[in-house]
């Protein structure tokens, strides 16, 4: 993939440079929005507020003690024990296996998925650090993302838009008495009414890309937007064969409206086959954050019975919000997602356009800038004020360094605050950028 040509680039470098400097001096202001915040908003706040990861504390240690090595495959039987200052914590039994597709690969601080077991060996539900119970967890490595938070703040930005996205925990992980690192424990994305809520057919799915699938696999191919597609939850061999059929048909349906000439038309297009108000959350978060991942893979859709799709919960936002070193997400103005399948066609319909735009106002007016930019300054204070962050880079000395994904200018950032502040100045950047061209989205030419 080609860098961005040198002129667009200096554009756009000055453009950040100019946020930058603004954000430090402290006099770039939001645009004129309203200034009180809606009854609507202020329930979304408030739900998102009792689902907030807790901070200003220190964080959790969690310890897992296992014999040999942890397998990719199949789960192997460990211990695990997580101290909470001045709380209650948890012991107990778990199945842990390494997961990832690229992380995995590339990166020494590995990720896990682990369950939650009984005495016998069957699946034991615990609620862990105040997250409602299940057995079903995930252990998030950042790495690459050197700021420690990008996933965290995607989700819980998600939250407050009203959807689910998994909850979220810092942990402090030792792995047999050796020091890994700081870590989000996180929700497995699931159909469980305390996760994604339901009814009895609901259907999760997962939108991937072709190189991953050849590690993955693929259950179906949608024929317009060519790209494979995944049972998750239930999986393929949960499913009965008419219950397979049914799923493949409906979203291959939805698949080939979107790219029918008829498509727009209010009864007869897409929104007979895909929720809006879904789509415009979804678009609206992977536009805000840049994902490098939307409509390209960790793209998750939902169902139940004959109602339409829905987009999402969002996942995989790591690399997203600037660290991303080729456009478009590498690059803090311009539009995300006109290149990418079913996003073009949103795009290309006038109507769904103008619904974005009006949440993003909405959302504005409803205080998203100031909640954004308190979450990562809250976030970043408990990462310091713990030596969380302090520790985590004495045990990763990456700062400094290009790792994967990383632009350029991540050479030049050798600390952690250094991070924090980047990232800072570019949410400060591309809510300008969005505030005046959200309005504007349309397909690449």
């Amino acid at each position: 993939m080609d860098l961005p040509r040198k002129s667009a680039g200096a554009r756009r470098a000055g453009l950040f440079a100019m946020v930058t400097a603004l954000v430090a001096a402290g006099a770039l202001a939001a645009p004129p929005v309203r200034a009180q915040q809606s009854e609507v908003g202020a329930d979304v706040a408030a739900r998102a507020a009792a689902q907030a990861p807790p901070v200003g504390r220190p964080l959790a240690k969690m310890d897992i003690r296992v014999r040999g090595r942890i397998p990719n495959a199949e789960k192997k039987s460990a211990r695990i024990r997580i101290r909470v200052p001045g709380k209650q914590g948890f012991r107990g039994r778990i199945g842990i296996e390494t997961r990832g597709q690229s992380s995995l690969r590339q990166f020494p601080k590995t990720p896990y998925a682990f369950e939650v077991r009984d005495k016998e060996g069957g699946n034991r539900n615990a609620r862990l650090l105040g997250m409602p119970a299940d057995d079903d967890w995930i252990l998030y490595p950042p790495y690459s993302d050197k700021t420690l938070m990008r996933n965290v703040l995607a989700y819980q930005t998600a939250r407050r838009l009203g959807g689910y996205a998994s909850r979220t925990r810092f942990v402090e992980v030792s792995l047999n008495g050796r020091y890994r690192g700081v870590y989000v424990l996180m929700e497995k994305l699931k159909i469980l009414e305390k996760r994604i809520d339901l009814p009895e057919d609901g259907q999760l799915v997962e939108w991937t890309s072709w190189a991953q699938s050849k590690r993955k696999g693929v259950d179906f191919r949608l024929p317009k937007a060519d790209v494979p597609i995944l049972y998750d939850d239930p999986e393929r061999a949960d499913l009965d064969p008419s219950r397979r059929r049914a799923v493949r048909s409906s979203l291959v349906a939805a698949d080939r409206a979107l790219y029918r000439a008829s498509f727009a038309d209010p009864a007869l297009g897409w929104r007979r086959h895909i929720e809006e108000a879904s789509a415009v959350d979804f678009v609206l978060l992977n536009e805000l954050f840049k994902n490098h991942e939307g409509f390209l893979s960790s793209t998750y859709l939902t169902q139940s019975g004959a109602r339409p799709w829905s987009l999402g919960p969002i996942w995989d936002f790591d690399v997203s919000m600037g660290n991303y070193k080729y456009a478009p997400a590498g690059v803090v103005d311009g539009p995300m997602l006109s290149g990418r399948p079913w996003a073009e066609r949103f795009y290309a319909d006038p109507a769904f356009v103008a619904a974005v735009a009006a949440r993003w106002r909405t959302l504005r007016a409803e205080g998203l800038r100031k909640t954004l930019l308190d979450d990562v300054a809250r976030t970043a204070d408990q990462l310091v004020s713990t030596r969380a962050a302090k520790r985590n880079f004495e045990r990763w000395p990456v700062l400094g360094e290009v790792i994967g994904p990383n632009p350029p200018e991540a050479a030049a950032r050798m600390t952690y605050s250094s991070e924090v502040a980047a990232l800072t100045a570019w949410l400060e950047a591309r809510i300008v950028w969005m505030d005046a061209n959200v309005d504007k989205l349309a397909p690449a030419p």
